[in-house]
C-alpha cells in the first residue's frame, strides 16, 4: 500500500479498538485490535495494546485520526496522547490529530446543533454539540458512577441476576445462564469472580451484553426485562439533554444496541422517534485524517 494515500482512522474504546485505512476517502482495511483508552495508555498494558494495533495495520499511514475515551480535545492529556501514538504508528505528529471518542461518535452521525446523540457502548452517554461548540452531555461518567443502559451495565445484571441464584442455594439455570456459562466459562463463584475481576475496567464485564442479547432472544424472561430496565436508562439519558436543548430528534448508536432486535425495539417504545443509526466511525476519522491532512 501506498504511505503517500493512506489514511488511518481510530475509534478506540474500553472493549476494542476499531481502525480503518481510506485511500482517497474510500476503505481499503479494517480490524480490531485491543482496548485504547487515555488512561489505559498510561498503565503497563499501554504499550503493548499499541504494539497490538500497529502489528494489525497492512500498511503505513500518512495522516492518522483517533477518537479516544477519557480525551478532552486541545487539553495537555489529548497533545501527550498525540505524542503517544503518533510514536508508536511512525507518523509525523503534525499529520496526527486526536478527539474524545464522543465528539468523534457525534461527528459522525450530526452536524452541530442537529440533534441529541445517544451513545451505548461499554458505557453510555446522551451528547449534544451547539452550533456555537458547546457540549451538553448525560452520562459518560464511567463504569463506576454510571453508564447505565449500556454494554458494562447489562453485563453487571447478568451477573446479579446468576449470583442471586447462587446466595438462594439454587443452581442457575435458563438461557441467561447458560450463555453467561459460555461466556465467563461456568458459574460456580471462582469462576465469576476470576472473570470478573480478572483485570482493570470495564471490559470483561461488558463482554456479558451480547450474552443477555442471545437470552433475550430466546425467551428467557429475566433477560428480556433486563434489556427493558437498560432501555428506560438510555431513554432517561436523552430526556435529560432534551431538557436543555429542546425538542431536538434523538439518534442513537453503539455496539451494544447490536445484541439484539428486542433491544432496539425496547429503546424504541421507551423514547419514541429515535433513530437507531450504526456508521463506522473509523472510516470517518480515516476520512477526517485525509481532510486534515490537506
Amino acid at each position: 500500500m501506498d504511505r503517500l494515500t493512506l489514511t488511518l482512522g481510530l475509534d478506540a474504546g474500553g472493549s476494542a479498538t476499531k481502525w480503518a485505512l481510506c485511500r482517497a476517502g474510500v476503505p481499503v482495511a479494517a480490524g480490531q485490535a485491543p482496548p485504547l483508552t487515555a488512561g489505559l495508555l498510561r498503565t503497563p498494558q499501554g504499550p503493548a495494546s499499541l504494539e497490538a494495533l500497529c502489528a494489525a495495520l497492512p500498511g503505513q499511514p500518512a495522516a492518522v485520526h483517533a477518537g479516544l475515551p477519557g480525551l478532552g480535545s486541545g487539553t495537555p492529556a489529548a497533545e501527550a496522547v498525540a505524542d503517544t501514538l503518533a510514536h508508536a504508528l511512525g507518523v509525523s505528529r503534525r499529520a496526527l490529530s486526536v478527539e474524545s471518542d464522543l465528539d468523534l461518535a457525534y461527528r459522525a452521525h450530526l452536524a452541530p446543533g442537529a440533534g441529541v446523540l445517544l451513545y451505548a457502548g461499554t458505557g453510555s452517554v446522551a451528547y449534544h454539540v451547539t452550533r456555537g461548540g458547546e457540549v451538553l452531555r448525560a452520562g459518560g461518567r464511567g463504569f463506576l458512577i454510571g453508564d447505565d443502559g449500556a454494554g458494562f451495565s447489562l453485563g453487571r445484571a447478568a451477573l446479579r441476576a446468576v449470583t442471586d441464584q447462587l446466595d438462594a442455594g439454587e443452581l442457575p439455570g435458563g438461557p441467561l445462564a447458560q450463555e453467561v456459562a459460555a461466556v465467563a466459562g461456568g458459574l460456580d463463584w471462582d469462576t465469576l469472580r476470576a472473570f470478573a475481576y480478572a483485570g482493570p475496567g470495564a471490559g470483561a464485564v461488558a463482554r456479558l451484553a451480547p450474552a443477555v442479547g442471545r437470552a433475550a432472544d430466546a425467551g428467557d424472561p429475566v433477560a428480556t426485562a433486563l434489556l427493558y430496565e437498560a432501555a428506560q436508562a438510555l431513554a432517561t439519558l436523552a430526556r435529560r439533554v432534551q431538557a436543555r436543548t429542546g425538542p431536538l430528534p434523538v439518534t442513537a448508536t453503539g455496539g451494544a444496541l447490536r445484541i439484539s432486535p428486542l433491544f432496539t425495539a425496547a429503546l424504541g417504545r421507551a423514547l419514541p422517534g429515535v433513530s437507531v443509526q450504526q456508521r463506522d466511525h473509523a472510516q470517518a476519522a480515516a476520512r477526517y485524517a485525509e481532510r486534515h491532512l490537506g
